[in-house]
């Protein structure tokens, strides 16, 4: 039975990283889509870079991976999040290794379960996201390094002083490590930690006159390999830059930033952790209170047999693993210290060690212990991912859970013409595309609070219209376009042209209504528009848009007194013969104006001209109650 253990706990890892995997997180995150739509579609469309200089620029590994998985399964959420799932495992099955090599099977059953159940774990293990691809590698590294020593220790004297020979038996684990270090630089920026670790751990072995060889032939061969991706990385630094400001300062003369990051990260493990709600419940801490005692008395037991290598090695680890953290931002970023998340949970289960030896009075003690650790990290580490943290407000917007419940809702239906609420990012469009529903015609996209679109053919609004409706009409319409005097405050009379005015980049203009401080512009979409997207994995950038729509307040003398500035449709979803409605509000002291419309490039700043040369329309005078 005894053998099955480290199989069962395995098959627990793999369950954990898989139930609700569409679910948990609710939705799409922009990071996710990016990957998807952009870096795994390069690769797809033949493209074969060795750094991807898209979103500040990102290791080549896992999306070659993420290539290739989408080519076999689809993109679903649940497919996409697959290859960090079996990431996750793999992780976890290779600490075993490591952590049998270091304490035998006893740790290493305990480690293991404490890194499958834990918070940190799971985050990156169940988002599609290049950080977890990194700890296979990284922990594959280490377990092959020390297989050569253990090798030299078969045929020598326990992790040999520096006059004994290397004997060749140890060379293939040795190239082994430097090939998975290297493997594992090719996965995530932090990974550079590794150099630390490598070179901390050589410098002891030095020191303490053992033989530092094998740690020195591994980390040149990394380096080696290496190579090519640091010269990309050094001429697209644009990531480093990003979110390296505590290391910036510290090269110009300034340690504080990079002090204070250290003592945060410091804190991350029993005060407070990672602030970011894309990767935590914001602030909450690795551990609670046992296991935080735990933590620490690994380390307290680790410092005070230092001449052990193996308790020197695990400190070492865990001070440049975290070394990232200290140096970049945010503080206490669990993903730019994600090198040091297995040592933190080999180190939880070293005091449980002390109670192995002794009897049976000391084998109960050391049931009892394990239990206790690993069910208070579960029981709390559990409900808080599963249950506590989708639910938060900012990781449901974060994550586009509306447009994930609402892609899946509709995976199945009829095809339809749907008018969407989002907030105008191509990463919304494209996360829902990638839910696979069903469009008759291309989604409209607004910014419903500011705006609403009425396509020629009937079309489904699937969000709240309750700005644009009137008291108790349905959110969710299937009938034909509605005549715009349905979407406009009672009383109001509707100010519409008897000749519409087109502009030069097609949008015409029909008309306006007034309520009462506030303006809606009329507008359709004539046969002359045109606005397109770039493709997908042409870059993570929004493209910028064609075209702003400004309304003006004017006195007697032509001076301008208050202005509005919107476009609160999506100018790359609209399509030819919508009518679009747009809202306008000033902040101007009551009174009669001269109101002015028109439209503009944002980018050039240019404003677009009427068939006859106007860069305007004077739409004569609007009082302001």
């Amino acid at each position: 039975m005894k053998r099955f253990v480290p199989l069962l706990v395995l098959l627990l890892a793999f369950a954990l990283r898989v139930v609700a995997l569409d679910s948990v997180p609710p939705g799409w995150r922009d990071d996710e889509v990016i990957e998807t739509t952009v870096h795994a579609q390069i690769v797809l469309d033949g493209g074969r870079p060795l750094y991807f200089i898209q979103a500040e620029g990102h290791e080549p590994i896992y999306h070659y991976v993420s290539a290739g998985w989408i080519a076999l399964v689809g993109h679903s959420l649940f497919s996409v999040r697959m290859v960090s799932a079996l990431f996750g495992l793999l992780s976890v099955a290779a600490l075993y290794r490591l952590a049998r090599q270091l304490f035998g099977t006893r740790a290493a059953l305990i480690a293991v379960l404490l890194m499958a159940v834990s918070f940190w774990s799971l985050t990156y293990s169940r988002v599609k996201i290049r950080h977890v691809a990194e700890l296979p590698f990284v922990l594959l590294a280490f377990s092959f390094l020390w297989q050569a020593l253990q090798m030299l220790r078969r045929h020598t004297a326990p992790l040999p002083h520096s006059h004994t020979p290397t004997l060749p038996v140890a060379h293939a684990p040795t190239l082994l490590a430097g090939l998975f270090l290297a493997l594992a630089l090719y996965t995530y920026l932090s990974a550079l930690a590794l150099l630390i670790i490598f070179v901390g751990f050589g410098l002891y072995l030095f020191v303490t006159r053992r033989v530092w060889h094998h740690a020195a032939i591994a980390l040149a061969t990394a380096l080696i390999i290496y190579a090519p991706l640091a010269y990309a990385i050094t001429n697209n630094a644009e990531r480093i830059a990003i979110v390296g400001g505590p290391l910036a300062a510290l090269r110009s003369g300034d340690p504080m930033p990079a002090a204070q990051n250290t003592i945060a990260t410091l804190a991350m493990f029993g005060k407070g952790g990672d602030p970011e709600w894309l990767y935590n419940i914001a602030g909450r801490p690795v551990f609670g209170v046992i296991g935080f005692y735990f933590f620490v008395g690994g380390i307290v037991i680790s410092i005070f047999r230092w001449r052990d290598p193996r308790y020197a090695f695990l400190l070492i680890w865990l001070v440049g693993g975290l070394a990232p953290g200290f140096v970049s931002t945010p503080a206490a970023s669990f993903g730019h210290t994600i090198t040091a998340m297995p040592v933190v949970y080999i180190l939880a289960t070293l005091p449980l060690m002390l109670t192995t030896d002794g009897g049976r009075r000391a084998s109960i003690v050391y049931r009892l212990s394990a239990i206790v650790l690993i069910l208070s990290i579960a029981a709390r580490d559990l409900p808080d991912y599963f249950w506590r943290w989708p639910a938060a407000s900012a990781v449901r917007y974060l994550y586009k859970a509306d447009l994930h419940t609402l892609g899946r809702d509709l995976r199945g239906a009829p095809p339809a013409t749907y008018v969407l609420n989002g907030t105008l990012s191509k990463w919304d469009r494209r996360a829902f595309a990638l839910e696979g529903v069903r469009f008759a015609s291309l989604p409209r996209w607004v910014n419903a609070e500011w705006a609403i679109v009425f396509p020629p053919e009937p079309a489904e609004y699937l969000f709240t219209l309750s700005d644009w409706q009137h008291e108790g009409q349905a959110s969710r319409l299937q009938a034909a376009p509605t005549p715009l005097n349905d979407w406009q405050h009672e009383g109001q009379a509707s100010r519409l042209e008897a000749a519409p005015t087109e502009f030069g980049n097609g949008l015409i203009f029909e008309g306006w209504d007034q309520n009462g401080g506030e303006v809606i512009a009329h507008w359709r979409v004539g046969a002359g528009y045109t606005a397109e997207e770039p493709p997908m994995g042409a870059s993570v950038e929004s493209p910028p848009f064609p075209v702003f729509a400004f309304s003006h307040l004017l006195s007697a003398d032509g001076a301008l007194i208050a202005g509005s500035d919107r476009f609160d449709a999506d100018a790359f979803s609209l399509q030819i013969g919508d009518r679009y409605l747009q809202r306008h509000t000033f902040d101007a002291p009551p009174g009669a104006y001269t109101l002015e419309i028109g439209l503009y490039n944002p980018v050039t700043g240019e404003r677009i001209l009427t068939a006859d040369g106007k860069d305007s329309l004077n739409l004569g005078t609007i009082s302001l109650p």
